[in-house]
C-alpha cells in the first residue's frame, strides 16, 4: 500500500511542492557555485606567477628569447603577411570544419539540406579562388 500524501515519509523527505522547489534552487545554487570557483581559479591561474612569483625587473627579462638564441636585431616587425595568410588559413580551415557535421546529419537533412550545403561550398570555393587568384596565400 502507498502511503498518502499527509503521511510521515523519514526525515527530509520533502513535499511534492517543496521537492519542485527546492529542486530549481539547488540547481541555480550549484551554477552559482560553479561560477563562483571557476572564477576564482581563473583570477588565482591568471595572476599568481604576477603575485607570488619575484618582483625583480631587468634589462636581460625584457629582450626578446627565442630557443635559446639570442637575436642579434631587435624584433618588433612582423611582415603583415604572415598575419593575412594566417588569418586566411583559419578562415578556411573553420569552414571546412563546419562541413563535417553537414556530411554527418545528410541523412536527416534530405535534399534542402543537401543543397543548402553544395551552395555553402560554392561560395567558399568562389572566395578560396578570388583569393588564390589576389595573391593572398603568397609570401613574396
Amino acid at each position: 500500500m502507498l502511503p498518502a500524501e499527509h503521511e510521515f515519509r523519514g526525515p527530509g523527505y520533502p513535499t511534492r511542492l517543496g521537492k519542485a522547489r527546492w529542486g530549481i534552487t539547488n540547481q541555480y545554487v550549484a551554477l552559482l557555485i560553479y561560477l563562483i570557483v571557476s572564477g576564482l581559479v581563473v583570477f588565482g591561474m591568471s595572476n599568481a606567477s604576477r603575485i607570488m612569483g619575484p618582483q625583480v625587473p631587468g634589462g636581460v627579462k625584457k629582450t626578446t628569447y627565442e630557443s635559446g638564441i639570442f637575436p642579434d636585431a631587435p624584433v618588433g616587425y612582423f611582415s603583415v603577411r604572415f598575419y593575412r595568410v594566417a588569418m586566411l588559413f583559419m578562415i578556411f580551415d573553420v569552414a571546412i570544419m563546419a562541413l563535417y557535421p553537414w556530411a554527418t546529419s545528410l541523412a536527416a537533412m534530405k535534399a534542402q539540406g543537401f543543397y543548402n550545403g553544395l551552395i555553402f561550398f560554392a561560395i567558399l570555393a568562389v572566395a578560396f579562388l578570388y583569393v588564390w587568384r589576389k595573391g593572398g596565400f603568397q609570401w613574396h
